[in-house]
């Protein structure tokens, strides 16, 4: 365990852990990642039961999803059951349900008609009627607004402006653009907006456990649209959902939550307004996490965003909107996935290495002469502390010290976009080596760490378009 490092800081994994051990005697525990969100989870396993551990400063956020999490289990919905929360209120403990998302299971099989895959949406979207109708609520618990007003929608509406096009330098007419937001604001609120909304629907949302769906993410619920988490769930960027199935999904819920033909058009246009709101703010969201703080799934989801934007906008009419067709125009133009995937004939392979500066030179590159190498001296060393000497960047107590470091997720985001530019531009020549190298002084923690990183980030980013191997050359 971390006692005391750089200022007796201490971290996230500590403070749940220490708070673990006041429900049993611990056997092991499992930091995860949650790459969109500032929470941080741990898995913990006991004798006989696991369990997972949040931190979180934000004790309101935590609050908002404490109380709904005990309001939909005591309806006998498919959530976590909260176990234990801390005196602060700033970590908390639930019921583990399941190592495997629906994102997941999408990343191993495919749509098609009838198969699981459908199986689980059309349950997910019967659960989402369940939740949607829940109206005793006690206000004063959510967060960070009891109901989608004027201004949580500008929130999200400017969300888009800031955090996206002006991130990507998009040119466009701002006075006209908040006329169009003005608009936007205003269809949204000629629909009804008397329903609960989880905020949040998506299939990474979704866990899977014994062919049953449960949600994991509410903490945002609000009075709002009832369109608004089936939009969530069926325009989810990084799901690639095929559009005719996205339309079998649509029916089906449409048909699940009205029995008045006469409304069937109106609810299904109300679906397309408040998906292009829902997209706006899930653009705004991928330019955040991925171009301001560089996480790579984040980028990769913007181009399928922006396809969902093209899948919406033919479906509404968009006569009373100025300034946002043009700049949707742009935005396909430029993200387009079908114009800006080209066909490449040969598979690059990355070869990563980590190494000691002191002992050895980094291996060179025998067919190219070339690729990067990255000194991490700079960063701090956590050989240097004692207890950690004899560890190195794979065990969980050095992994947590380091990339606790802004100093180090500032380096690693300027290292990723450099080889990512030249991982695009050797894609497109048809190069077949890019060679990268990590080094310190021992080769044992910090170019261990930002090597095993590099490869994650560019394995999540890439795909199949690259083959990564790693060897860690002093350990």
């Amino acid at each position: 365990m971390i006692n005391s490092v750089q200022n007796s800081a201490v971290y996230p994994l500590d403070l749940i852990e220490n708070e673990a051990n006041k429900l049993g005697k611990i056997i092991r525990i499992e930091p995860i990642s949650s790459s969109g969100s500032n929470r941080y989870y741990a898995i913990i396993y006991y004798d006989d039961s696991t369990i997972l551990g949040c931190y979180n400063r934000n004790v309101k956020e935590n609050e908002a999803f404490i109380y709904f999490s005990n309001l939909f289990y005591e309806s006998n919905l498919p959530v976590p059951h909260i176990l234990h929360v801390s005196d602060d209120k700033t970590i908390y403990f639930q019921t583990y349900i399941s190592e495997l998302s629906l994102f997941d299971l999408l990343k191993i099989k495919k749509f098609h008609y009838d198969n699981e895959i459908v199986d689980y949406y059309l349950q997910a979207l019967q659960l989402l009627q369940q939740f949607n109708k829940f109206t005793d609520i006690d206000f004063s618990k959510t967060y960070p607004k009891p109901s989608f007003d004027s201004r949580s929608i500008r929130w999200d509406l400017n969300y888009f402006k800031y955090n996206f096009l002006k991130i990507i330098d998009l040119p466009f007419d701002e006075d006209k653009l908040e006329n169009d937001f003005e608009e936007l604001e205003n269809i949204v609120f000629s629909y009804s907006q008397n329903y609960l909304s989880l905020r949040d629907y998506q299939s990474a949302n979704l866990m899977l456990n014994n062919n049953k769906v449960y949600v994991i993410d509410f903490q945002g619920a609000r009075i709002g649209s009832q369109m608004y988490d089936v939009a969530a769930l069926l325009f989810d960027s990084k799901a690639q959902m095929p559009n005719d199935i996205r339309e079998r999904l649509l029916l089906f819920y449409l048909n699940l939550i009205n029995s008045d033909n006469n409304k069937f058009s109106k609810l299904k246009d109300e679906f397309y307004w408040i998906a292009l709101f829902r997209q706006m703010q899930a653009l705004g969201t991928f330019g955040y996490r991925g171009l301001i703080q560089h996480k790579p799934s984040f980028i990769s989801s913007i181009p399928f965003g922006v396809n969902n934007l093209e899948i919406i906008t033919n479906n509404l009419n968009l006569n009373n909107i100025v300034e946002l067709p043009k700049i949707f125009e742009i935005l396909i133009d430029k993200y387009h996935p079908k114009s800006n995937i080209k066909k490449v004939d040969k598979t690059l392979n990355v070869k990563i290495f980590s190494f000691s500066i002191k002992n050895q030179y980094p291996p060179l590159d025998s067919e190219h002469g070339g690729g990067f190498v990255f000194d991490c001296r700079c960063l701090a060393n956590p050989g240097r502390l004692p207890e950690m000497e004899k560890l190195n960047g794979k065990d969980k107590v050095v992994i947590e010290m380091i990339k606790s470091d802004e100093k180090t997720q500032n380096f690693l985001n300027y290292i990723f976009d450099t080889i990512s530019l030249a991982i695009n531009e050797y894609l497109e020549r048809g190069y077949t080596l890019l060679q990268i190298s990590f080094g310190c002084t021992g080769g044992q923690h910090r170019s261990v760490y930002c090597a095993d990183e590099i490869a994650r980030r560019l394995e999540e980013y890439f795909g199949e378009k690259i083959i990564i191997n790693i060897s860690h050359l002093n350990i």
